[in-house]
């Protein structure tokens, strides 16, 4: 058995000591070194080499972002944010998963279950890190540029829906794929696993940086093209027909998948109303199987479908399994895939 190395970067050590605890609960991980700052870490790191680093985002001396734009074009390791839930925690996390950043996990309230929640969700993410993909990752640093003004009519695109799903490596793959978009573009409804807080920042910062109409979606919102509608955090988004207009309907129904938002949800929702065939799906990085059979059941009911290759994901989980299992249609690199949504939409 091959046991990997971690090292723990947080400025209090009771916090450092209860990571060490979880970590090594599991016999494949090892504890190598921890640090209660940037610059020890980076003297640990050239000390140990390990194999993943967990990282508090807010850390004395020199701001997490800023350590991890340092670190990582010179030691490109998975990196694990702990984070808090608050809005300003939510924002400084996707700063960190636009400069690098693995994945993150929200810190703790303290309860008996939402320790060992924290501790099963820290394993499953130290595990998906053995499929890192160093080269994709540092990709995601690139900048993305603003969607471009199109100038096709509205009736260039004959589908009437976009549906997206993604988790681990997903935020910045979003970024990517959007960016081929244009105010004409069928409505696009997207799941990304994300806590509460992060979805509405998220949805706010692709806005500004794409220049299209992205929000955070809303209960019994009339579904519209031109429209990106990101999954709230902690809530599953399906689509609902009343006359002969959609709506989005937010429920608290029990996690799927071990998620909520589910992107089996969304994608079953679609196939449900017979509407198959007026979407486009895809599949995009990452960690476990999430979304693969609600896009079997879309293609087998006419929808065209597209996944996310290997070489381009951060990690190759939910593409994989939807690949294996026959759900995807074309497969992919990321750069690809916006340009490939458009053509389908157009079919």
């Amino acid at each position: 058995m091959t046991v990997r190395k971690v090292l723990i970067v947080d400025d209090q050590k009771s916090v450092r000591s209860m990571i060490r605890k979880w970590i090594e609960s599991d016999p494949e991980w090892k504890v190598v070194a921890e640090a209660s700052n940037p610059f020890e870490a980076r003297d640990r790191i050239l000390e140990t080499n390990p194999d993943v680093m967990t990282l508090d985002v807010h850390m004395p001396g020199m701001d997490g972002i800023e350590f991890l734009k340092k670190l990582l074009p010179q030691y490109p390791l998975p990196v694990i944010m702990f984070s808090s839930l608050t809005t300003e925690g939510a924002g400084t996390t996707l700063e960190a998963l636009e400069a690098g950043a693995f994945d993150f996990l929200s810190k703790p309230s303290g309860t008996p279950e939402s320790l060992e929640e924290t501790k099963t969700d820290l394993l499953e993410k130290l595990k998906s890190t053995v499929g890192f993909n160093a080269e994709s990752n540092l990709l995601r640093n690139t900048s993305i540029p603003k969607a471009k003004i199109q100038q096709e009519p509205a009736s260039t695109y004959k589908k009437k829906f976009i549906l997206i799903g993604s988790s681990t490596g997903g935020t910045n793959a979003l970024r990517t794929v959007l960016s081929s978009f244009n105010e004409h573009m069928p409505a696009t409804l997207v799941v990304q696993h994300m806590p509460e807080n992060f979805t509405y920042l998220f949805a706010k910062r692709l806005k500004s940086e794409l220049g299209l109409e992205v929000r955070e979606a809303q209960n019994n919102e009339n579904i519209q093209a031109g429209t990106i509608l990101i999954a709230p955090g902690d809530f599953h988004l399906t689509i609902q027909k009343n006359g002969k207009d959609y709506f989005t309907k937010l429920t608290k129904t029990e996690k799927y998948n071990g998620h909520r938002p589910s992107v089996d949800v969304l994608f079953e929702s679609v196939e449900a109303l017979k509407i198959s065939d007026q979407s486009v799906g895809a599949i995009l990085t990452g960690m476990g199987g999430d979304g693969a059979k609600g896009l079997l059941k879309l293609k087998n009911s006419g929808c065209l479908t597209i996944g996310q290759n290997k070489e381009t994901c951060v990690v190759y989980g939910m593409p994989r399994v939807a690949f294996e299992i026959g759900a995807v249609g074309h497969q992919l690199p990321l750069d690809q895939i916006g340009e490939k949504i458009k053509a389908l939409a157009q079919l």
